[in-house]
């Protein structure tokens, strides 16, 4: 695909996805395609977009390994796989996208959540590198920025308190790191109160970078794209990844959020099936 930089561009992202084994791939790309043309298309008034998906592979999972796989054998995807989408490299190891028979368009671009000694979730995006589980955080943090990679510290319920939220005060307070983002996700039901942490970053100076984090159950197939971060800029389509980077660096950068928090029924019965799902 050559590499075209569109004037008065829009490019919506979801900061925070996981691909799990429950899900159908066609309907996940379906879906978050539909999420992406329908926020832009509120938000902007305008079609003219680029869609992205940064994805955080858990400990054991390698799906940005396995789908760019099939961007080299397209016959390896079964039936239940996808029919209408195709895969495709980039001109980087990082990242690539999905073209729909109807030429619409999403990136891929490979990433990682990682979980530290003091038992704290962060993402390394926009690197296709694999990290030690269970390292202190500071040391994450910078075996991430050494990767090439953005670390993100998510939102999750219930693990920003106690001992674990003092830890990530510390760290916002005291920020020594060249780069560091807090993220935010919709799993947060909207009847909560803003967290403090996520105050505290924007009181510091830490940008926010939202993200749907899909939870692995089957119905969370189709929330993909539903919430997440607007810049506007051009993209640079042989590296997508390298590029977005630049653009999230940039201090002139505004980063919109978008979408809507979780409902109260949804929070409570996710909550209920994962603990379910668990035992």
């Amino acid at each position: 695909m050559r590499s075209i930089l569109k004037k008065n561009q829009v490019i919506i992202a979801d900061a925070h996805v996981h691909i799990y084994d429950c899900f159908q791939l066609e309907n996940f790309l379906d879906s978050a395609w539909n999420n992406f043309a329908i926020n832009a298309k509120q938000l902007t008034l305008i079609d003219n977009f680029v869609s992205i998906l940064f994805l955080a592979d858990i400990k054991g999972q390698r799906t940005f390994h396995q789908l760019k796989q099939y961007s080299q054998k397209q016959e390896g995807i079964d039936d239940h796989k996808t029919n209408n989408w195709t895969f495709h490299n980039t001109q980087e190891e990082l990242s690539l996208y999905v073209r729909h028979q109807n030429n619409q368009i999403i990136y891929l671009i490979a990433g990682r959540q990682i979980v530290t000694a003091e038992n704290l979730e962060i993402l390394a995006l926009i690197t296709e590198q694999t990290f030690e589980e269970g390292l202190p955080l500071e040391v994450t943090i910078k075996e991430i920025i050494a990767s090439g990679g953005i670390p993100v510290l998510p939102w999750g319920v219930g693990k920003w308190i106690g001992k674990r939220g003092k830890t990530l005060s510390n760290l916002l307070t005291n920020n020594i790191h060249s780069i560091l983002f807090v993220g935010d996700n919709s799993n947060r039901p909207g009847f909560w109160l803003r967290p403090f942490y996520l105050q505290l970053a924007k009181k510091q100076g830490i940008q926010i970078l939202p993200g749907t984090d899909p939870l692995p159950l089957a119905s969370e197939c189709s929330r993909p794209g539903s919430f997440g971060f607007m810049v506007r800029g051009s993209l640079n389509h042989e590296q997508p990844g390298k590029h977005i980077k630049q653009i999230l660096l940039d201090s002139k950068t505004n980063i919109q959020a978008y979408g809507a928090l979780e409902s109260p029924w949804r929070f409570i019965r996710n909550q209920l099936a994962i603990r379910l799902e668990s035992k």
